[in-house]
């Protein structure tokens, strides 16, 4: 019952109980205070309705203290809800949370928020009724898609890696973004490294040749410029070649896929001759080599390069130029390539 309904009707009860009252006796009675010589006369109607009048005031004094209660709590949990939400923005932008919940529940559940590592979907995610965690969900969706959106609307942090995404996306949807990216010494390597691949999507690869020094190559790079034609088409001399490969730390193996798929860039001089180079400079590139020349069926020099090595090393080698001189023929890769 709604409390002015209760009023009313306490209200009615009080007059219609002293109406009842008087009509059976309009008498009067004196109370005398105790410990004192005052004294009050009331009509007997008067005494019966008191102790409802103060039954109804401890009531309404109960009923409003329980209200006011109720009504702090109410804004406490409102303000720990937004706090709670405020901190799942945080976490997602990488952000530090200042505020804490007091509710003991709220308290529990940011504690257990805190030692998690926030993540989104990648599919079309369900409207929670928050606005703002709704936009933000689905601009952190679209940007894991690859799309770059704008997410300065929510300060970010720097670091997040949401925030990396971004900029990385950014890169791949704006090639004069990712030029601006290779001219500024404010970008980390990763940013760099992505803005080069852009670039080398692009037909002038000339023209990006002078970006190579303001990147520092991983094997990811090298393998990209090197095994698809691109340092032909950029014009790397041998020496810079065989530098770009010491420097990223290729193995053997990788050296022997880069001679397979060098393979249909090189014609077979300038191919025997890189590969030299390499060798010469890096002793990973000498089965590569190798491979070069067995491929090329240049046997005397495959033969004569061996002596330069240990009869116990290079077996594979020796194997298949065995096999050859028997007059078997096996396919190259079987020996060289796992």
């Amino acid at each position: 019952m709604k409390f002015k309904y209760y009023i009313s009707a306490l209200f009615i009860f009080i007059v219609l109980l002293g109406l009842y009252v008087y009509s059976l006796s309009g008498e009067s009675y004196t109370f005398v205070f105790p410990f004192s010589t005052k004294s009050i006369t009331l009509p007997v109607a008067v005494w019966y309705v008191l102790p409802v009048v103060a039954f109804f005031i401890v009531v309404v004094f109960l009923e409003v203290g329980g209200a006011y209660r109720m009504w702090r709590k109410r804004t406490k949990y409102k303000n720990d809800y937004k706090i709670l939400l405020e901190q799942l923005e945080n976490q997602l932008l990488g952000k530090d949370s200042t505020l804490q919940p007091t509710m003991n529940r709220y308290k529990s559940l940011s504690i257990l928020l805190s030692n998690l590592t926030l993540d989104v979907k990648e599919g079309i995610a369900l409207k929670s009724g928050e606005a703002r965690m709704d936009e933000l969900i689905e601009l952190l969706g679209n940007l894991k898609r690859g799309e770059y959106v704008h997410l300065k609307k929510f300060n970010p942090n720097d670091k997040s890696p949401f925030v990396r995404q971004n900029t990385l996306n950014q890169i791949q949807h704006d090639e004069k973004f990712a030029t601006e990216v290779l001219k500024c010494t404010n970008f980390d390597e990763t940013y760099k490294r992505a803005a080069f691949k852009k670039l080398l999507d692009g037909d002038n690869l000339k023209d990006i040749k002078r970006f190579v020094g303001e990147v520092k190559f991983n094997k990811d790079l090298a393998n990209t410029i090197l095994g698809m034609c691109y340092a032909r088409k950029m014009d790397f001399s041998n020496t810079e070649i065989a530098q770009l490969c010491s420097e990223v730390g290729y193995s053997k193996q990788d050296y022997l896929l880069l001679a397979q798929k060098m393979k249909e860039c090189y014609e077979p001089t300038s191919w025997i001759s890189l590969f030299e180079e390499l060798a010469n400079q890096d002793e990973n590139a000498e089965l590569a080599y190798f491979y070069v020349l067995l491929e090329l069926e240049m046997l005397e020099e495959a033969k004569e390069r061996l002596k330069m090595h240990p009869d116990n090393e290079l077996l594979k080698v020796r194997a298949y130029l065995d096999l050859k001189n028997l007059g078997k023929k096996y396919p190259l890769e079987l020996f060289l390539l796992d």
